[in-house]
């Protein structure tokens, strides 16, 4: 018995050395133990709070632990990440705040929710030119490692919750999807969905060309990454209106993303 207890003893020492972080979260429940957020951060979360629970209906409707959760990951992505300002665009903390927040709303469900691929998020006060493209472009995610969006756009993208067109979801809807070519696992379930997407959308391509209406705007239809990203925000913004006209979609979605947003009372679990 004294054997048992001096090894089971040694493997708690040795598994807290390599996880001090998620055996600290199993005791506090707090999920900034879990991603070892400083104390500074935890203050800095007072201010991060106010402009979530102001700015974002899907952050208001969390529990006190889901909105402890939300916080945590924010300030995990937003000390790993940079912000830089074009065309005279001045940076401020609540550009990165809402910025962000359209990254872990988009992940809340999923472990994946830091993109270790993008590290630069680059902001314009509106719309800008785009030599690659040879136009004037409102988003931008470039497998490069940086996301660049207009401003002006990703504030209005949140303004209106239900005219099914979010900017910064539909990027960041690409960045996921990027980033599981370099960390996803192949075999994994939300690459699996992800693939089931593809497949999706090819059949909704064909429909569309055989001129067959669709509720989702005819720019889901030029690839399947446009077909995710439109669809993604047509999940949030209309969830209603996709279960009701697309239920597959809506359902593979739902398993992708590991959230459902029709379940706004328990913190948008799956039903």
């Amino acid at each position: 018995m004294l054997t048992y207890l001096i090894y089971f003893g040694a493997f708690l020492l040795l598994l807290g050395a390599k996880n001090y972080g998620f055996l600290k979260f199993i005791i506090t429940g707090d999920y900034n133990d879990r991603f070892k957020i400083s104390r500074k951060e935890r203050r800095d979360q007072v201010l991060i709070d106010a402009v979530l629970n102001e700015k974002f209906r899907y952050y208001a409707n969390l529990s006190p632990q889901g909105k402890n959760k939300f916080l945590a990951r924010l300030s995990y992505v937003m000390k790993r990440v940079q912000f830089v300002g074009y065309a005279g665009l001045q940076i401020t903390d609540e550009m990165r705040i809402c910025v962000l927040f359209s990254q872990i709303q988009l992940t809340y469900g999923l472990n994946l929710f830091h993109f270790q691929r993008f590290k630069r998020y680059i902001l314009y006060p509106e719309s800008f030119y785009s030599r690659f493209f040879n136009r004037n472009l409102l988003g931008l995610t470039s497998g490069v490692g940086f996301v660049t969006l207009s401003w002006r756009d990703f504030q209005e993208g949140y303004l209106v919750p239900n005219d099914k067109y979010n900017l910064g979801l539909h990027e960041m809807a690409h960045a996921l999807r990027l980033e599981l070519l370099d960390y996803g696992d192949a075999d994994s379930m939300l690459q699996r969905f992800s693939d089931q997407m593809d497949k999706k959308s090819l059949y909704e391509r064909n429909m569309a060309f055989r001129g067959v209406p669709s509720i989702l705007r005819e720019y889901a239809f030029v690839n399947n990454e446009e077909f995710f990203s439109v669809c993604v925000e047509y999940f949030f913004e209309v969830p209603e209106l996709l279960n009701q006209h697309k239920p597959e979609i809506y359902k593979l979605l739902c398993n992708l993303l590991n959230q459902n947003p029709l379940n706004a009372a328990l913190d948008y679990r799956l039903i």
